[in-house]
């Protein structure tokens, strides 16, 4: 799967997956809106709505709100809107909400209860 995502979100701006996602989650709970400047790779709960500029939900994790960021790789599940630049929704994750995004890919198994459309350029 990690080569499948270095195909999908690879240029020559960006660095390897394994340097923006490191290979072991932190484990995350909280009940609060939550602001990163950075990449945030976590195994856990967030109750509120979430900002960071790259996003990875683990397999484990629940985010109940909003989420916005320029990439999303989603695993876990999803009960908000999305808004990002590249979304990957992986095979064990559900999303419940909206997807606006300008990428997309859905691995088979994945499944998700709402609508997903490309955003108008600017």
């Amino acid at each position: 799967m990690i080569n499948f995502f270095k195909s999908l979100f690879y240029s020559k701006e960006t660095k390897e997956i394994n340097i923006i996602f490191p290979s072991k989650p932190n484990i995350f709970n909280c009940n609060a809106d939550v602001e990163y400047d950075g990449n945030l790779f976590f195994n856990g709960t967030i109750n509120g709505n979430l900002t960071c500029k790259f996003l990875k939900i683990g397999p484990n994790s629940l985010v109940a709100g909003n989420i916005n960021s320029d990439w999303v790789f989603v695993l876990g599940e999803v009960k908000g809107d999305i808004v990002a630049n590249r979304v990957a929704i992986g095979p064990s994750a559900k999303v419940h909400g909206k997807i606006s995004y300008n990428s997309i890919s859905i691995e088979p198994g994945a499944t998700i209860l709402g609508n997903y459309f490309k955003r108008k350029a600017s």
